[in-house]
């Protein structure tokens, strides 16, 4: 068992051993080497048999911490219909002759517990332990199982083949042995080995490190997290198969402007987690789905205007031969009928129908309470007038959008409510955070203007090239760059706002400018400066954050025309 007090996470690993009997699956098979692993010490409560024969892992629940079982013995039976984030090592036993029965069983060790990283760097790993005829094909079989599985080639390690183990006093690994011969085991000799191991932990200078798998393991990880972390610092092309990472456009920071960025982390929003009897205390990147914590329907307006409020009325047609069902816009003649049906209804019906009707839709908003929501619902189906009744009878699934807008509206501004306390009252910081990428991959790009960070930039509207060109008559400026919205920098707050333009000075100020045309001077634009604003105050004073339209006339608070704008760089 892992000690879980500093994390509040139980994690118990589980090894899965995979055997491949000569015929059927004899329980005195599985019996023998059970009886085997009591020998080394093991004790018979961790050892279960699970075949298609005999299933000792009937009504046991494997992720409980009361749960003894350390050890599986089975052939095929987990292949399909079984989960357990706790099972870490196959050690298989099989000669693989089938890619499908390796997809199968590898799938049982994939996934592990609470899809997060692991302190311990052993937990962030599963281990395939295998012996073959024939252990290159072996391999093979295993990483084709691995690709299936959607893993890449870069995801796994491969150790070396290990010889089989001469004959010694203390034996230093398992021999590879015939699945239903144990004779070659020592029992007696492998529990005083595991036990010698075990004790030797808090003696550095006498654990074997070389050769030791968790050792192997671990550096094995350190190398893959420092590749992702550096050669491959590119969010973008994270999201990528590695098959397609070069069939898209990808420019890097160009090579005079590599100093200016290493080791800079733009700060973002965090929200503090206290320490608590589970937790040491953290800090974790905030979202504004956070942020809804202590959301409520009760006691909101429910001031709706329905009017427009229509439904499409469609048709699903599966068809035979395809995969995917289609929708249809149902014929005038379907639509009459359905809608005659419904109007037959009872008037209680009809109401409660609706309702309903409406309730599974607006139930996807995961942010509200189920029985808030209902509660909501009635309220304003509760408060209509005939007319409005039967406007909704028509076109439930409008009033349903309408429903669905308003509690939108006021989940937003709840996010900004709790955002800007949150932030008065020390439960969000601002904290450097964000690496720009090694390389970015807009799908349009260009490359005219001078003093751009990366060998080509994302593509810009007239209004932000005007910008761009006035940057590089600034001695000033040392770089720009185009923010990349959804893949690039964003202020994370009550929503994130991807700003434009980055640009750093020559003494090192890093200024952040969303560019707006005249016809955007409304609430979103205000939304931005404010968000805006709390980050610059947040963050401190080598960061700027500006909203940019063209010309002085009609600005909104907090705004800057452009002419303002570059006078302000000069200055810095």
């Amino acid at each position: 068992m892992i000690p879980y007090q500093n994390s509040g996470k139980y994690i118990r690993p589980i090894a899965l051993f995979q055997a491949q009997p000569k015929g059927k699956e004899d329980a005195t098979t599985f019996e023998k080497l059970r009886a085997e692993l009591m020998n080394t010490g093991i004790p018979a409560e961790h050892i279960a048999i699970r075949t298609a024969d005999v299933n000792e892992l009937k009504n046991v629940d494997l992720l409980s911490p009361d749960c003894p079982v350390r050890y599986i013995i089975t052939v095929n039976a987990l292949k399909e219909g079984w989960d357990c984030p706790f099972a870490y090592i196959l050690a298989s036993l099989a000669n693989k002759t089938s890619q499908v029965d390796v997809e199968q069983i590898l799938g049982r060790i994939l996934r592990l517990p609470y899809t997060v990283e692991h302190r311990a760097k052993a937990l962030n790993m599963s281990y395939v332990l295998t012996s073959s005829n024939d252990f290159n094909d072996a391999v093979q079989q295993i990483i084709r199982g691995l690709n299936s599985a959607g893993f890449s080639d870069r995801d796994c390690r491969l150790a070396e083949p290990v010889e089989p183990a001469k004959p010694a006093p203390v034996p230093e690994q398992l021999p590879i042995i015939e699945p239903e011969d144990f004779s070659g085991l020592d029992g007696k000799s492998i529990g005083a080995e595991l036990q010698r191991r075990r004790e030797s932990e808090n003696s550095p200078e006498s654990a074997p490190k070389a050769d030791s798998m968790l050792a192997e393991a671990q550096q094995a990880g350190d190398a893959y997290n420092q590749a992702v972390q550096g050669a491959d610092n590119d969010p973008f092309a994270a999201a990528l198969p590695w098959e397609v990472r070069d069939k898209v456009n990808t420019f890097h920071i160009i090579h005079q402007y590599q100093e200016s960025v290493d080791g800079l982390l733009i700060p973002q929003f965090f929200q503090v987690i206290p320490q608590s009897l589970f937790t040491d205390g953290d800090k974790v990147l905030l979202s504004k789905e956070m942020l809804a914590d202590g959301f409520t329907l009760k006691g909101k307006a429910y001031d709706i205007d329905f009017a427009a409020a229509d439904d499409e009325i469609v048709k699903v047609d599966v068809e035979t031969g395809r995969s995917v069902p289609r929708a249809y816009q149902m014929e005038a003649a379907d639509q009459r009928y359905f809608k005659e049906y419904f109007s037959s209804l009872p008037p209680e019906s009809r109401v409660r129908q609706c309702k309903d009707m409406m309730i599974r839709q607006l139930d996807k908003l995961n942010m509200v309470d189920g029985g808030d929501l209902r509660a909501y619902v009635n309220l304003i189906v509760d408060g209509m007038d005939r007319e409005q009744l039967a406007a909704m009878e028509k076109a439930p699934l409008g009033f349903a959008a309408k429903i669905r807008a308003k509690i939108e509206t006021l989940l937003e501004q709840h996010y900004k409510e709790t955002f800007f306390t949150w932030l008065d009252r020390g439960k969000i910081v601002c904290e450097p955070s964000y690496r720009l990428p090694a390389a970015i991959h807009p799908t349009s790009s260009t490359a005219i203007y001078g003093r751009s960070l990366y060998e080509a930039e994302e593509d810009m509207n007239a209004l932000e090239q005007d910008l761009v060109k006035r940057l590089t008559a600034i001695p000033n400026v040392l770089w720009w760059h185009r923010n990349i919205a959804r893949h690039g920098f964003a202020i994370n707050g009550y929503f994130n706002h991807y700003p434009d333009i980055m640009v750093m000075t020559q003494s090192g100020k890093i200024i952040l400018a969303e560019t707006k045309g005249e016809h955007l001077k409304n609430d979103d634009s205000r939304e931005k400066i404010d968000l805006g604003a709390a980050w610059r105050n947040a963050a401190g004073n080598q960061y700027r954050y500006y909203m940019v339209f063209r010309d002085e006339e009609n600005l909104p608070h907090g705004a800057v025309s452009m002419g303002q704008f570059v006078e302000t760089v000069e200055a810095l």
